[in-house]
């Protein structure tokens, strides 16, 4: 990663540094996981589940999310990501603002990590 690329996602909201050290500092390991978030699946399990009102595949889908976004160091989608799956871990589907949101979100960081 270079110092530009490093940069930008600091700039966008991502903990480079903090996650970095989960990474024990392999940079082009840390890209490539970040990479892998392209192929995720689990903000699309989320979306059609809580679209059909399926509690339980909306809450492993963003239990599944939260936990990678972690990894990742994506705070801002994780930090959003916590009260839903807590919403969702006592069936409350109650997270129309809470998706639209992470909707937008989803989106920008894919576009984020796709230019990378």
């Amino acid at each position: 990663m270079d110092a530009n690329q490093k940069k930008f996602l600091e700039e966008k909201g991502f903990d480079v540094d903090g996650t970095m050290k989960r990474f024990l500092n392999n940079e082009n390991l840390y890209l490539k996981c970040l990479r892998k978030f392209l192929d995720d699946s689990s903000f699309d399990k989320l979306k059609e589940a809580y679209e059909k009102g399926n509690c339980k595949e909306a809450f492993e889908g963003a239990h599944t999310m939260k936990g990678f976004v972690s990894n990742l160091g994506i705070n801002e989608m994780y930090h959003l990501l916590i009260p839903m799956v807590e919403k969702l871990r006592v069936q409350d589907m109650n997270l129309d603002d809470e998706m639209e949101r992470l909707a937008a979100l989803y989106e920008e960081t894919y576009k984020i990590i796709e230019g990378l």
